[in-house]
């Protein structure tokens, strides 16, 4: 290269840079919150969003100390909102900064959902309160909810693991990769408990159908041509997933499965859905149910088991449930481990607060005053990240880095966690409906296998090395980059009757849930 081309080159890229520059500065309205990562105009904000957003967003969080700033990237405002308060004030804003856009966009592209099904969800009046969107949540409320619908459920889920389990047990050790037995057995027993005994998923191709999909997800969500990108994926969907639900829907097979099921098909169809669009709607369900509990449950064993401590505290605890009949037999009604086992419950909660990634997203509908101080412009994101309030020192305490077991166990003298602080389901209008049915399934799960095995590493030091995270997009908890393999033994030979009795009590488990006991 010439001195005269390499002149010209950096004159065009030091204009370049000059005119980014200005762009960015002349197009931001000092009202807006203030801009972060300018340095390189546009273009940092995104790279960092796309080399690990959890992790771009606390470290920003750490450098600026902001409640609430601007990322400026290509066409796109990001507002992220780092503030407790600021959140919570977030949460009320339900229909000037919505969530439902987003949930429209993955109908159409993540579930596949036809023209005739996105004309009806992302309709113009998706935010008024006879909507598609806006009546979803409600109407599976008699499945989801403390009561007869969510016992039904959940009994269902620990039936089908007791029963699993129990092929376990006998006198030699079996040896396990722990995500991928995990992840097996919570597909299962989640899949069972919402389909019944038609499951589609009973066939194991439909079970590496759902495998094949998941990797895709984000590619299906930002339309980045998934035909080329996420060919496995687009085909599992296509031409086994969707048909193999429309099969189950044309059979009424929903009948026999569990009111969860049967809430979500009455509300398909009495909005206007049929056939194949109903079908896809099961696609966004299966991501909601499963994407991130089968990841918790993981974590949730790992930090139970690997800890003597806490495998002792949480051990002793749950054994108060057994009941030992005359004959020997062992009686447990897993339905008490939801508020008999404070210790557990916490360990639960903590580990979703140590490894939970979850990105909230909302759509500014319009120029708005938020919090009587920022401008909101019409069409931006606004993000929240449940890593950024889960390492804050301020709402912690000075271990906020640490495990602790008993972090969220109350009692006498205990200091007590806001709860609004802790972030793993959400808030608001985008508070998780399901955290009852996973919460109590992880539990449950984590309950039988302290009954009644022991977990070991395989390894010939038999020491428990935590593996490395992998942070899919496609989900707000990271899976375990290394395999974890263990030696599965059983402790106790004896019988086990394992049942799931009636509840109308619901577990504390967010900010919503404490205000509703309250």
């Amino acid at each position: 290269m010439t001195t005269s081309t390499l002149v010209l080159a950096l004159g065009t890229l030091g204009a370049t840079y000059v005119l980014l520059y200005a762009l960015l500065y002349f197009t931001q309205d000092p009202r807006e919150p203030p801009m972060v990562e300018t340095s390189i105009p546009f273009v940092r904000p995104l790279s960092g969003l796309i080399t690990g957003m959890p992790n771009f967003l606390v470290k920003l969080r750490n450098k600026y100390g902001l409640p609430i700033y601007t990322l400026r990237m290509p066409g796109q405002r990001i507002y992220v909102v780092n503030s407790l308060p600021l959140i919570q004030s977030l949460q009320r804003q339900i229909k000037t900064i919505a969530f439902a856009p987003i949930e429209a966009q993955a109908a159409a592209t993540v579930m596949g959902v036809g023209p005739a099904g996105n004309a009806i969800i992302g309709s113009e009046k998706m935010l008024e309160d006879n909507s598609y969107l806006s009546t979803f949540v409600p109407s599976t409320h008699p499945a989801l909810s403390p009561g007869p619908g969510l016992d039904a459920i959940n009994g269902a889920a620990v039936r089908y693991i007791s029963d699993s389990l129990a092929k376990l047990s006998g006198g030699s050790a079996t040896t396990v990769e722990l995500f991928s037995w995990v992840r097996r057995e919570l597909f299962m027993a989640t899949t069972e408990s919402i389909y019944g005994p038609n499951n589609p998923f009973r066939n194991p191709a439909l079970e590496n159908a759902w495998y094949a999909f998941e990797p895709g997800i984000m590619v299906h969500m930002l339309k980045a041509w998934p035909s080329v990108l996420a060919r496995e994926s687009l085909y599992a969907r296509e031409q086994l997933l969707i048909p193999a639900f429309e099969k189950y829907f044309a059979n009424n097979s929903h009948l026999e499965g569990s009111r969860l099921v049967q809430c979500r098909y009455e509300h398909n169809t009495s909005h206007g859905l049929r056939g194949r669009d109903v079908a896809a709607t099961e696609i966004g369900q299966m991501v909601a149910s499963l994407t991130n509990s089968v990841a918790s449950a993981f974590w949730m064993v790992y930090y139970t088991f690997s800890n003597p401590v806490v495998l002792k505290e949480c051990r002793a605890e749950v054994e108060q449930l057994v009941q030992v009949d005359d004959d020997g037999v062992r009686n447990v009604d897993l339905a008490k481990v939801k508020f008999s086992c404070p210790i557990l419950f916490s360990t639960w909660q903590e580990t979703l607060r140590c490894v939970h990634i979850g990105i909230q997203a909302r759509v500014v509908m319009q120029d708005v005053i938020f919090d009587n101080k920022y401008l909101l412009k019409k069409g931006a994101t606004v993000m929240t990240a449940s890593p950024v309030q889960h390492t804050d020192a301020s709402l912690w305490g000075p271990t906020v880095d640490s495990f602790d077991h008993r972090r969220f166990v109350r009692g006498p003298g205990g200091k007590r966690t806001n709860p609004a602080a802790f972030r793993s389901f959400g808030g608001g209008t985008v508070l998780c409906p399901g955290r009852h049915f996973v919460s109590t399934e992880v539990m449950s799960f984590a309950a039988l296998l302290l009954f009644r095995f022991d977990l070991k590493p395989a390894a010939e030091d038999g020491r428990w090395v935590e593996p490395r995270k992998d942070f899919p997009m496609t989900s707000s908890m990271p899976t375990p980059k290394d395999e974890v393999r263990v030696k599965i033994t059983t402790r106790d030979l004896h019988e086990w009757r394992v049942n799931f009795s009636s509840s109308s009590k619901g577990m504390e488990i967010t900010a919503e849930d404490a205000m509703k006991k309250g």
